[in-house]
């Protein structure tokens, strides 16, 4: 559900088997009007024996259309499709079920026969066929199953585009941070070695600038060049002092973007702490026995639904009975310290809890495995 869209669950729910009906039914309108036309080409195929004699017009019909459904491939998987051939006077000719009104006295003579197959045909024949698909067949099965096969394949592809998009802006996000703290760092450094070197340019001028004094006194010849080496220094002074103006601008720049991204974070600090209160609200409603320290309230807004889920089981366990919960270890039982206990859910989840004589449970601290450290830390200093 984190990552799903409720409605794109429900609709890949209740698609596959509204699809599956409509297709059905399209389909077994297609195959009637299919069956009907090759049905009304096959049904008198033998017309030559017809009008022979040498076949009934009952039996070659029913001959032509067994045949051809014993070969057909749908009608094997699934596909039933129902024949009736009468005359206009209401007389079945197919399927075989009024084969006493045959006039037995014929017996073979091909004359009579064809006399009386001729009068049949004379009079008109009808046609019905009505295609239905079997619910439980190979060919109803396999229209459901691609269906379901579909929509589940779908339903895959949504929650893995999801699951990637949320890692992608995570990992976007921890780069910029490690970006941004690592420039920080750089202009730093860059900024103490231009301050050294300002000091040093500055050292050297006032040791140049004494030697120019002392040279002054001593030869008025080399007055210019010293002057010319001064103004030189000043210069390259003058350059550190601006690159260094440079580099201050963009750490105020970079300290400005840090400022935003810790208010982001304080955003999203404040948001934990009204979802802690709610549940804290909520716990004191339903777990009487039960006190739950505002470290335990923040712990369980950090946890994923699951996690949170089994947390809480434990937490109800705790309220009805400490003893049905399993203890893992107790972490302090230190004279002069209140015994904690260590209870492990969800395999990856830590909650430390304590009892008071009045069977009254202090959960301290809830977290995974990766704050164990912190939340240990923290449960010793609330024993003490």
């Amino acid at each position: 559900m984190k990552h799903l869209p409720f409605k794109i669950i429900i609709l890949c729910i209740l698609l596959p088997p509204l699809l599956y009906m409509a297709t059905v039914s399209a389909l077994e309108r297609y195959f009637t009007g299919y069956y009907e036309k090759a049905v009304s080409n096959v049904y008198l195929s033998e017309m030559n024996a017809v009008l022979a004699g040498s076949l009934h017009l009952s039996d070659a019909i029913n001959d032509s259309v067994s045949s051809y459904i014993d070969s057909n491939r749908l009608i094997r998987m699934g596909v039933k499709v129902d024949v009736t051939v009468a005359t206009n006077r209401g007389t079945i000719l197919y399927p075989p079920v009024f084969e006493d009104e045959i006039d037995e006295s014929m017996g073979s003579d091909s004359t009579k026969i064809a006399q009386q197959n001729f009068q049949m045909l004379d009079k008109g024949l009808s046609l019905e066929v009505e295609a239905t698909i079997e619910p439980l067949s190979i060919f109803s099965g396999a229209v459901l199953m691609i269906y379901i096969l579909l929509f589940g394949g779908g339903l895959y592809v949504n929650y893995r585009m999801a699951v990637a998009r949320i890692r992608r802006e995570d990992r976007e996000k921890t780069d910029e941070l490690e970006r941004l703290h690592n420039l920080e760092t750089e202009y730093a450094r860059q900024v103490d070695k231009l301050d050294s070197e300002r000091r040093n340019l500055m050292n050297e001028y006032t040791e140049l600038k004494q030697s120019l004094d002392a040279q002054r006194r001593e030869a008025e010849q080399n007055e210019e060049d010293m002057f010319e080496e001064i103004e030189d220094l000043e210069k390259r002074l003058s350059q550190n002092l601006s690159e260094q103006q440079q580099q201050q601008d963009e750490i105020s720049r970079l300290q400005q973007q840090l400022t935003e991204l810790e208010k982001l974070r304080e955003n999203v600090d404040r948001q934990k702490e009204k979802e802690a209160e709610r549940l804290g609200k909520r716990f004191k409603a339903l777990y009487k026995q039960v006190e739950m320290y505002d470290r335990a309230l923040r712990g369980m807004t950090e946890l994923t639904e699951d996690m949170a889920l089994k947390a809480e089981e434990v937490i109800h366990q705790l309220n009805d009975d400490a003893s049905m919960v399993t203890v893992k270890r107790k972490v302090f039982n230190k004279k002069g310290k209140a015994t904690v206990f260590e209870v492990v859910f969800s395999y990856n989840g830590r909650l430390y809890f304590s009892k008071t004589d009045a069977n009254q449970i202090h959960i301290m601290a809830v977290g995974t495995k990766n704050t164990q450290n912190r939340d240990l830390a923290y449960v010793d200093r609330m024993a003490s």
